[in-house]
């Protein structure tokens, strides 16, 4: 059974990491990628998040992001998992670029595309130009559109709450990643709609229990479940069964692991990959030495 819902799925999902092949060229290690996606679905993870931030999609060629997508997917399949969905990211500086990514990943088994505002000419991003962009996004893509709030790789342009509101009712957009750290916003936004018709995640692992007990939210998108994802699935899973007290400290040993998401970045995500479960290798360098 294929995800076919479009409304985002309740739980964790994760921004998968991508992986490197040692030597010069650093060429993608596919046989990584699909290992991983699969072991972090058997932890109870209920979709991934193909080139987010995590994933280093500006690292990739297009061929390479092509091949990162299969693999997840044809790894997911054929392990029995044809049901996870996947967010695939999408967000590049031009529509017509975007709206090709989009239809790209749907051809190759994306459920969802996520995607971020363009902010490299950020002078010239007004609010109205942002909501024409994902708009003509949307109108043009053959899956459900998952807005990306992150100012940290967006050039500081942090969408305002009137604007998701406004963008939260077209049909073909349907939720929205908060990497925005503002807590207020995703209570605001989720009191406004119904999680079937606009869900709203949280980006980091150390705010999931108050974004989901106390403003409604329908989880998280973190990239620290890369290496945890089953204690950020038991934080989740306690508080479903109202065993609040329990999921709170579960959910003081997830702030605290926290760190390598906050301060490590990717780097410190895939140095927990590699020390936990013995994979993983390097980050693709920026430059060549």
């Amino acid at each position: 059974m294929v995800y076919k819902h479009s409304y985002l799925p309740e739980g964790i999902l994760v921004p998968t990491l991508c992986f490197f092949k040692d030597g010069p060229k650093q060429e993608v290690d596919l046989e990584a990628v699909g290992k991983h996606a699969v072991r972090l679905v058997k932890a109870g993870v209920v979709g991934l998040a193909v080139h987010g931030t995590t994933g280093e999609p500006l690292l990739l060629s297009r061929e390479e992001r092509r091949q990162v997508l299969k693999a997840t997917r044809d790894s997911l399949d054929q392990a029995g998992y044809q049901d996870i969905p996947i967010v695939a990211g999408c967000g590049v500086t031009s529509t017509w670029e975007t709206i090709d990514l989009c239809r790209e990943a749907a051809g190759l088994g994306a459920s969802f595309a996520m995607i971020v505002a363009p902010g490299y000419y950020k002078g010239a991003m007004s609010e109205e130009v942002i909501e024409q962009f994902f708009t003509d996004v949307a109108d043009a893509s053959p899956i459900p559109i998952v807005l990306y709030n992150f100012p940290g790789i967006a050039n500081g342009i942090d969408l305002e709450l009137d604007l998701i509101k406004r963008l939260a009712k077209h049909k073909n957009i349907a939720g929205i990643k908060l990497s925005c750290g503002s807590v207020s916003k995703g209570a605001r936004l989720q009191s406004a709609f119904d999680v079937k018709e606009f869900g709203v995640y949280g980006g980091l692992a150390d705010t999931m229990l108050h974004n989901v007990a106390l403003n409604g939210t329908l989880g998280a998108i973190s990239g620290l479940a890369n290496i945890t994802p089953a204690s950020l699935v038991k934080v989740f899973d306690l508080y479903k069964q109202g065993k609040f007290d329990e999921a709170k400290k579960a959910q003081e040993a997830v702030s605290i692991a926290g760190e390598l998401e906050i301060k490590g970045g990717v780097p410190g995500m895939r140095y927990g990959v590699v020390k936990y479960y013995g994979y993983g290798g390097i980050s693709r360098k920026y430059a060549l030495n």
